[in-house]
Formats: structure tokens, sequence, C-alpha cells
């Protein structure tokens, strides 16, 4: 068997599994490091003192006894500087420096960017790294609704994310934005959410959930529609791609789904040549036609009526 560090001993001669510890410890490091403070150097000489000459090489043994030398220290610094210079030290000669990120519960949060919003504190010591600040930075990217950080010793940063959920797509001023459940606007969308539904005007993303939720129980509309359009804050209008666009009305607006509904799947009126239903009147519905279409049916109708005049 290997011995955990330092000294190897030949087999003949007893394998051991302890070592030298003054000379293979961290602490032994950390006393004889330059970067360490004159008076930070003695205390971890005089902890070497106390320690048995031979000890097993475990990195964590290594750790306490440097965190002890740390902490003694560190009660003796009022200067923040020094202290930070002292974190510093013992980062660079344990190898405790916050070097890796772990990020979990991402699914559309991009990891380089949120690597970006912790690069002044990444790579620092561990000890120094600020929790709570982090959090603060990694809560102002709009796809983060909550989140925890945590260190892992020795070198690590684990970020546990909670992401907003895209509902909806929200088009407004010529671009097209992913929105939240509560009508915050995350990001601008892409190829990948370009299945979301698409909520159309100024504050249209506001509303856009309560609308959403009750359209859903009309497959037959939501199937073919394409947008939904709100119309100076107060009513929707629904699009169906090359089909007509319906005029829903301010008040009982999902009654005029639920006729609009019986129409299309008893008539087809969806599917015929109509460039606007109008359902705001609650006694009539009013169809506009394509002129075209217009003015060949008004032709046929003229024609009928003549042949009728000659026929009576």
């Amino acid at each position: 068997m290997q011995p955990l560090g330092g000294n190897k001993h030949h087999p003949d001669r007893g394998e051991s599994l302890f070592v030298d510890g003054k000379q293979d410890s961290s602490v032994f490091g950390f006393a004889n490091s330059r970067n360490a403070p004159r008076f930070v150097r003695k205390a971890a000489r005089f902890l070497q003192v106390l320690t048995p000459t031979r000890f097993v090489t475990s990195k964590t043994v290594h750790m306490i006894a440097l965190g002890a030398v740390v902490v003694v220290a560190s009660g003796f610094l009022i200067n923040s500087d020094s202290k930070n210079r002292l974190m510093a030290s013992a980062s660079s000669v344990t190898g405790l420096q916050a070097s890796k990120l772990v990020v979990n519960g991402n699914e559309n949060l991009d990891i380089n960017v949120l690597q970006a919003r912790l690069a002044t504190q990444l790579g620092n010591s561990l000890f120094s790294f600020k929790v709570d600040e982090a959090r603060k930075e990694i809560l102002n990217d709009p796809w983060v609704e909550d989140a925890k950080v945590r260190k892992v010793y020795p070198d690590t940063i684990v970020v546990d994310v909670v992401e907003r959920k895209p509902v909806a797509l929200w088009q407004s001023k010529g671009e097209v934005h992913l929105i939240a459940k509560d009508g915050f606007v995350i990001s601008k969308a892409g190829p990948k959410h370009m299945n979301l539904p698409q909520v159309v005007g100024e504050g249209a993303n506001m509303v856009a959930t309560e609308f959403l939720s009750a359209i859903s129980r009309f497959p037959v509309i939501t199937k073919k529609a394409s947008a939904y359009v709100r119309v100076a804050g107060r009513r929707w209008n629904v699009r169906f791609g090359e089909g007509p666009q319906v005029l829903l009305p301010e008040s009982d607006w999902q009654v005029a789904l639920f006729e609009l509904q019986d129409l299309q799947t008893q008539k087809r009126l969806l599917d015929r040549d109509i460039l606007q239903i109008d359902m705001r009147l609650r006694d009539r519905l009013v169809l506009k036609l394509d002129p075209k279409d217009a003015e060949v049916r008004k032709t046929a109708i003229r024609k009928s009526l003549k042949r009728d005049w000659h026929k009576t």
C-alpha cells in the first residue's frame, strides 16, 4: 500500500501510512510561504511545534490545522485588507480557492453568463467568498426566480437555481419576448420557444395568463389560432393565420368563445373565405368578406333577382 503523501518507505523497511507531518503538511507550506504575513508564519510554526512529529497525512487534517492558524491570526487583524491578504495567502498554499462552479436546475440559463456574473469572486479564497452577495447577483438574471448558493470545500461553489417558466410569447413594438406567468419579461424569444402561444399589444403580457387559461378550454379554437391581440387594454381579438380575425366583446367574451366553437364545429366558419368575424354585438354576428368575394356574391345576387323578376 502506498503512503498517502511525502516520504515513501520501502516494503522491506516496513510500509507505513504515517509520514513526517512537519515536512508534508499544508501548515508547513503556510509557515514558510513568503506570501503570508510575518506573524501568521510565526503562528503556523508554533502550531508545528505542538503537532506530533508523525501523523496521518490527511487533507482534512491539514485543512483543520490551517484553519486554526487562519482563525487565530485573523482575530488580531482589524484592517479588512489585511484579512483579505491572509485569506488569499491561505488559499494559495492549500488550494482552497473558489475555482469550480456547479449549477443545478438550469434549463435555459446560460452557465457562461452566470459565471461572468460571479467573476469578481470566483478564483478568490473560498473563505472570503460572500454567499449572500453572489445570490443577489444571480437573482439579477431574468431567468432566475430563486437561487441558493453554498460552498463545498475545498474548491467548489454550488448554485441551485429555480428558473422562471416561459408561458407565452409577447409581441410588442416589433419585438417578441418570452414572458412568465406573472407577465415578467424574461428575454427575447428564440426558435426553441416558438411553439408557445403568442399575445400581442401593450399590456397583453400582464393579463395573458388569465386569458390563456380560459381559452385553453376551447381546443377547437386554440388549435387554429395564431395569436391573441389585446385591444386598448379592454378586450381581445383572435387571429387565425391566413383565416379570419375574430373580434371578441369586452364583457362576456367567454360566452362568445362558446358560440364561436359551436359555429366552427357545425358550420366550419373559420375555414371559409371571411376576413373578419365581429362578435362584439350580442344580438348579431357581423361578417366581413374579402372585397373580391363580396363583389362576386353581389353580382350573383343581382343576376338572381333579375331572373326572379322576369319569371314573375
